[in-house]
């Protein structure tokens, strides 16, 4: 899919949730809206299960996830989509969503610049990256950068700063690796889906991240994986725990998760950051469960039609030829089964998932 058509894709949809609210008008009628990041899966997810399943019909767009998960708590939508795990002050906010991990992604550093020597495969670590959004590292030369790639030739340019505008969990993902390894960046920005950036230019959706990168000279930016499959985008390779810089890719996601669910810490409801804290030389630092939110508040026969939805996602839907392509990596089945039970039967009491493995 072209960026052009993915874009208007978007937009066209989005349009639709502002005119038409996406309200339930039958069971059958389900609306996911949210992340940019999860959009691409969400839309051949929609494409297969409508086909599979003629009485419902899907709606989803591209809004963000700060407008997925708030309208999915109030009622607008049915499936609100999100980057961003439910932190203790989105519970507080909104007490009655439920957050189901439907997938891993990242998100990586991607940069346009001219000049660069031939060949080169750029690293970069979280304080240098975190100077770099704060405006305090200005061109590509800079000793800092440099230090990190002793074997890369940079030009004298200015480095333009491309961030998301709009209420984002990519940017939740991105600035959680950036407060995580920069005490600077901490203190004075911190991890948010809608930072005060100190610099930069802003653009609203990873779309559009993506066409502003490529547009400008110099540019630095994030997106997932998806997005720099499809247009074969340059990205960095990020500093891990453990000292190994480490590019995103479909195994080094899957690395990321397998180490998390592996952490007898990490909590039943998922909702605790990935980022940063993972041992392993083949893990990416800054990978993310992907989220769908749902209310309890949902009429039951909405619910049941959900259930099933999520069912499949969590099933079939993690076929390769839906995630691995659209550039996610499948969830693993085994640790997971128990932990999706209880979320299910939280938001239909009395199911329970009988996961099979999607390949």
């Amino acid at each position: 899919m072209s960026l052009m058509k993915r874009t208007a894709g978007a937009v066209a949809l989005a349009g639709l949730v502002a005119v038409a609210g996406f309200g339930q008008a039958s069971a059958a009628d389900l609306s996911i809206s949210g992340s940019s990041m999860l959009f691409p899966l969400e839309q051949v997810w929609s494409q297969s299960y409508m086909k599979s399943h003629p009485g419902t019909h899907i709606s989803v767009a591209s809004t963000g996830s700060g407008f997925g998960i708030s309208n999915a708590a109030n009622g607008n939508i049915t499936i609100g989509a999100s980057d961003a795990y439910l932190t203790r002050d989105l519970k507080k906010r909104y007490p009655a969503l439920v957050s189901i991990p439907v997938a891993f992604e990242d998100t990586q550093v991607i940069y346009n610049i001219p000049g660069l020597s031939k060949g080169a495969k750029l690293r970069i670590d979280g304080p240098t990256l975190a100077r770099i959004y704060m405006g305090k590292i200005r061109f590509w030369d800079d000793k800092a950068i440099r230090a990190i790639n002793p074997d890369v030739t940079f030009p004298h340019s200015r480095i333009k700063v491309i961030h998301r505008a709009d209420a984002s969990g990519t940017t939740f993902v991105f600035t959680d690796y950036l407060a995580q390894t920069s005490k600077e960046w901490n203190d004075e920005i911190g991890r948010d889906l809608s930072p005060a950036w100190p610099t930069g230019s802003g653009y609203n959706g990873s779309d559009a991240v993506v066409a502003a990168v490529l547009a400008t000279h110099g540019a630095i930016g994030y997106v997932g994986l998806g997005w720099i499959n499809e247009y074969k985008l340059s990205s960095m390779a990020l500093k891990n725990l453990d000292g190994y810089y480490v590019v995103g890719s479909i195994k080094t996601i899957q690395a990321a998760g397998r180490a998390a669910l592996h952490d007898p810490s990490f909590p039943e409801d998922f909702n605790q950051s990935m980022v940063w804290k993972l041992h392993g030389k083949d893990v990416y630092p800054d990978a993310n469960f992907e989220f769908w939110m749902v209310s309890t508040s949902l009429p039951g026969s909405t619910m049941k039609e959900v259930k099933n939805l999520i069912v499949w996602a969590l099933t079939k839907g993690q076929k390769s030829t839906y995630t691995v392509k659209t550039g996610f990596a499948p969830l693993p089945f085994a640790p997971l089964k128990p932990r999706l039970n209880k979320i299910l039967n939280h938001l239909l009491p009395g199911n329970s998932l009988d996961i099979q493995s999607g390949g």
